[in-house]
């Protein structure tokens, strides 16, 4: 399993297989004041080869501050019973995911990062970072 594609988003969902995503490719989150709610969600594709999907699959997505502290966790499993018999022979499976962080608390103004873990041997973690900031950094004085 690998990860095809990861965006942080205002708002995503998966239906009948396809991934509906609003406002991708979240870097920065403005807030009045802190602590507050992160506000975002996460889209991802994973590709799965053929030969994996009969095994168990899981995915770990969590959301450190700065320093690594994690601040929320979440982690999904699935398993493709049978693979699409439409499929040609090498080609990998899409599964689509949405993980919903939007009242994940943020503690204070800084950087952010929302690390997503496949959890299979060989297969790359993808980090996304965002600044949390001050809305009146927005405003001129």
């Amino acid at each position: 399993m690998q990860i095809r594609s990861a965006t942080l988003c205002d708002f995503a969902q998966v239906r009948d297989g396809l991934l509906s995503v609003v406002s991708a490719s979240i870097t920065r989150v403005w807030r009045d004041q802190y602590p507050s709610q992160m506000g975002i969600m996460l889209a991802v594709i994973l590709e799965v080869a053929q030969s994996e999907a009969h095994e168990p699959q899981e995915v770990r997505v969590r959301i450190e501050d700065a320093d690594g502290a994690r601040l929320a966790e979440a982690s999904s499993g699935f398993q493709i019973h049978p693979p699409l018999p439409s499929l040609d022979p090498g080609e990998l499976m899409s599964m689509p995911a949405a993980y919903d962080f939007r009242s994940v608390a943020l503690p204070a103004a800084g950087r952010y990062q929302v690390v997503v873990d496949p959890m299979t041997d060989g297969a790359e973690p993808t980090a996304l970072a965002f600044r949390a900031g001050f809305l009146s950094e927005l405003t001129p004085d």
